[in-house]
């Protein structure tokens, strides 16, 4: 199980063009919010964990790219009945991620689109991973950890839109607080 960025083939060629050319030079937080229904209790129940991205180019120049990726993890009730609009938590956070461009390299818009949308998420992942995990504790949410994530190439039989992200994972927090772990 975990979360799956999926892409075409051709923004997979793309982002990669960008990442043999460029290097990572900084990954900083540059905002980040986080709340819980006041309602949780420790009752068994399950949740079903949503994972939105909403990355974007900063800047990019001669010599830089810059993009900024927003990651929201939520969770929502998984038992029968209760509305998906009730949200048990929610940690939305927003990274900037600068990389340097080699002296003879270019990039192109498909090619800055494509690395954003895939790679330049990917990188901000653990960091995002380790800052839900840290807060959902504080709020008394004894989350496992959030599954990895994946980049993989589109089915060709779906359709060529943006980059889609499949959320499989699902996860006890009455269960786990129970045991004390």
């Amino acid at each position: 199980m975990g979360f799956v960025v999926q892409q075409d083939e051709a923004s997979l060629i793309a982002a990669h063009r960008f990442q043999v050319n460029a290097e990572l030079k900084e990954l900083r937080l540059l905002d980040c919010s986080a709340s819980i229904s006041p309602e949780v209790s420790a009752e068994d129940g399950e949740l079903r964990l949503g994972l939105e991205f909403q990355p974007s180019i900063l800047e990019h120049s001669e010599t830089g790219a810059s993009f900024a990726v927003k990651i929201t993890v939520h969770g929502d009730p998984k038992t029968p009945g209760d509305s998906p609009s009730k949200r048990i938590f929610e940690v939305s956070c927003r990274f900037a991620v600068q990389y340097s461009l080699k002296e003879d390299y270019s990039p192109s818009e498909k090619e800055l689109d494509a690395f954003k949308e895939g790679n330049a998420v990917f990188q901000c992942w653990p960091y995002a991973r380790e800052l839900v995990q840290n807060l959902t504790l504080r709020m008394g949410l004894h989350l496992p950890p959030l599954p990895l994530l994946r980049i993989a190439p589109r089915p060709v039989c779906q359709p060529a839109s943006k980059t889609e992200v499949s959320a499989k994972a699902r996860t006890s927090h009455a269960r786990r607080s129970k045991r004390g772990t």
